[in-house]
């Protein structure tokens, strides 16, 4: 159920600063892993976890917090719940709603030099809030020398709530009590207000993060991880208050953390490593007979490094598993989503199977070094920018290029009589700039398209030609496109020009640009593009200009594919181009909500191959919006990470294995308007890191970036006098791929 709004999204901003103020700023993640999960009556879900220092156990081990409320699609940066005092540090942090629907975050603090190991914890009354807020840190006291816990607690039929507990019954100078550590339980009769500690159950070495379940026959049953190879276990006959002597299952184990639980059907869920090598394959499987018997279950990740899971049934009958992958390298923290069916049948049968789902990880930020500054990484870029516009040009915008061998070549709307752009004024024309990579020097400027000029098959009308875009043909030639308009006058339409490669000069003719639609292949005219987006629901009025081929081309799956726009309707539509390079075939429209003002979209594939397009929005912040099949699209909303955009173009791209994100913010550099860019990247493109900043009273606004031999190249527009900024076009090296400069 999702439930952001642009409130709500500045709300979590909030939300993630005022925790950082109170407790400190998140440290930089060297390893992240041992994560908790829950999910509200509303659908909010918290993903728990620890990080901090170089690896666990370190003294500085911190325990961190993030939310999603659109169903996992988008989680909150982690903010700290817990950080170390002293030689105290802060660990497995577990997540629990009671009864009353208050959200509960239990975590371990201890010390090896005061052997002071005690369980803490944090309760959430309305776990729903926009900010969840958290009470202060109080110690949950268990009267043992030495005690921590790991899973959840469970509320028994008879009302007490019993907390599975790690312990040992002398004081511990280390971080572990090793085999003086034994399992028990601490039981409350008073809803969490008061403990008391029962069961001292030895085990193999390596005995510990045990679980309870009750069972139907009114026992309790303990689970144990131990490091023998199987799951240990024990029985209780009073509540938790004796238990029985502990001894081997036949339930195989690596040495590593399961997960227990009864399900709402009656029937028992186990997340544990099945037919495993080492700790890979977590498996959900199903009891029916109270744990006697297993089925194969459903595989819900094979991969190596994998371990520590966690989850819920929620009350929807949707089960959520987290569990981390790879700590000290990808540093992932992950979910699954099924249903019990699911797992009966070994299979997706409810279609609701989500595998592998990313909330966190390290590779971004492993990418950057500690200190590094995006402002000044920011300043580098643009100390290195040449023009690449001719002098006699007055005013330029909206560039785009393809780099071949050792040549750029770039294409930009310019006129020679005043700053800025507009449709409406038929002396823009369109260039090709030709730059040489490696001296930056431009070697000729083309003009290709201009208003009223003649070739050997047309005559181009009165009108700007604006919003040029450029790809590659094939090995002998480059296609230009460009916008023929004049608004109120005649139907803007989309033609193109080649350009031959091996002479350096443009063919004589040029050619209309086709639009398929469901009724039928036609002219590339902002009429027929509004017609279909009409019979698909769209209600705002249709305009005669402004239909362009926006984002960069994209390639996928060995298919070709473009963001179309036309800014002055406000339409997106996502589509596919024919191998002829002339029919733009659209697939899809996303121009919901219709009540924002959606345009100049840029749009890439999650690695779960799933479509997001960001959304330039003159009505506010940035929109969002994701689609299966690249068809039908989610309503457009404002998502956390850009927290404060405003209306301009914004870029989306995959360079390497990392997504770069691209977007203007509001904040006016001394009050001139674009004059600040942020490019963020990430590895998953949900957790996102800062890694550019372009801060310049000369705007920094339209980038595009494009990867040739390694290297990462952008062009910009930029200004000095005008109150738009649209005076020249910049280009340069941003940096080679996967470089830190």
């Amino acid at each position: 159920m999702p439930r952001v709004t642009a409130a709500i999204a500045i709300l979590l901003t909030i939300a993630q600063s005022t925790f950082a103020e109170e407790l400190g700023e998140l440290p930089h993640r060297e390893w992240q892993g041992i994560p908790g999960l829950e999910r509200t009556a509303e659908g909010r879900v918290f993903v728990s976890w620890f990080t901090g220092g170089t690896k666990e156990p370190a003294i500085e081990n911190t325990v961190v917090l993030a939310y999603s409320d659109d169903d996992g699609q988008f989680f909150t940066e982690p903010i700290v719940m817990a950080a170390p005092s002293k030689d105290a540090r802060c660990f497995d942090p577990t997540l629990w709603i009671d009864p009353k629907g208050q959200l509960w975050y239990i975590f371990n603090r201890g010390s090896r030099t005061t052997a002071e190991h005690d369980v803490h914890a944090r309760v959430c009354v309305d776990p729903d809030a926009s900010p969840p807020v958290f009470g202060a840190e109080f110690r949950i006291d268990l009267d043992t020398p030495y005690a921590f816990r790991m899973n959840k607690i469970t509320v028994l039929s008879s009302g007490e709530w019993v907390m599975p507990v790690t312990h040992a019954l002398e004081p511990i100078h280390d971080w572990f009590a090793g085999p003086k550590q034994v399992q028990g339980v601490a039981i409350s009769s008073d809803e969490g207000k008061t403990w008391r500690l029962h069961g001292a159950i030895e085990a193999p070495e390596w005995a510990l993060e045990c679980m309870i379940t009750e069972l139907r026959d009114g026992r309790l049953w303990m689970l144990i991880r131990t490091g023998s190879g199987v799951l240990w276990e024990s029985h209780s006959d009073d509540k938790g208050q004796t238990w029985s002597k502990g001894q081997a299952t036949e339930i195989a184990s690596p040495g590593s953390r399961f997960f227990i639980r009864r399900l709402a059907s009656g029937n028992l869920l186990l997340v544990n490593h099945h037919n495993f090598q080492g700790r890979s394959h977590l498996t959900a499987q199903l009891s029916t007979d109270d744990g006697l018997t297993w089925n194969e279950g459903l595989l819900l990740d094979e991969r190596g490094s994998i371990s520590y899971p966690d989850g819920v049934q929620d009350q929807e009958g949707l089960i959520w598993i987290t569990y981390d992958r790879d700590r000290q390298g990808a540093g992932e923290i992950l979910y699954a989503t099924f249903r019990e069916q699911d797992v009966a049948a070994e299979k997706n049968v409810s279609q609701a199977v989500r595998l592998k789902q990313v909330v966190s990880n390290l590779k971004t930020e492993k990418r950057l070094p500690e200190n590094w500054n995006p402002t000044q990484a920011g300043d580098a870029v643009m100390k290195r920018l040449v023009q690449v516009t001719g002098a006699e040009v007055k005013g330029a915008h909206d560039s785009e290029f393809v780099c071949v061998d050792d040549r750029a070549y770039l294409v930009a709307e310019v006129n020679d009589t005043r700053a800025g752009e507009s449709s409406a004024w038929p002396e823009v024309y369109c260039t090709l700039s030709i730059v040489n990579l490696q001296s930056l020097k431009v070697e000729e400027i083309i003009p290709f398209a201009r208003g009223e000029q003649e070739f050997d098959n047309e005559t181009l009308p009165v009108g700007a030609c604006f919003v040029p875009r450029i790809v590659q043909k094939d090995d002998q030639t480059l296609r230009c496109y460009f916008a023929s308009e004049r608004p109120g006058q005649r139907q803007a339409q989309m033609w193109f020009r080649d350009f031959d490669l091996p002479t350096q000069q443009f063919a004589d003719s040029i050619h209309k640009a086709k639009l398929k639609t469901a009724a039928g292949t036609i002219d590339m005219q902002p009429r027929f593009f509004h017609e279909d987006a009409a019979r698909h629901g769209f209600k705002k009025p249709a305009k005669d200009y402004g239909l362009y081929i926006f984002d960069s081309f994209k390639k996928f799956d060995g298919q070709l594919y473009v963001a179309l726009n036309n800014y002055p309707a406000r339409q997106n539509a996502l589509a596919f181009v024919h191998d002829d390079l002339a029919t733009f075939e659209v697939l899809g429209h996303y121009n919901e909500p219709q009540s924002a003002a959606l345009s100049e979209s840029a749009v890439n594939r999650l690695p779960d191959d799933r479509w997001m397009a960001i959304c330039r929005n003159d009505a506010g912040n940035y929109h969002f919006t994701f689609s299966s099949d690249g068809r039908t699209w989610s309503v457009g909303r404002p998502l956390p990470f850009v927290p404060n955009g405003t209306g301009s173009k914004p870029t989306f791209d995959r360079f390497g294995d990392l997504y770069y994100l691209g977007w203007q913010e509001a904040t006016r550099i001394d009050g001139v308007n674009r004059s600040v860019f942020n490019v963020d990247v990430s590895a998953d493109g949900k957790n996102w890191t800062r890694k550019y900043r372009f801060e310049t009273t000369k705007s920094f606004q339209y980038p595009t970036f494009h990867e040739h031999e390694g290297v990462i190249w952008l062009s910009v527009t930029q200004g000095d006098s005008s109150s738009s900024r649209k005076e020249r076009i910049m280009f340069g090296r941003l940096e080679e791929i996967g470089a830190t400069e």
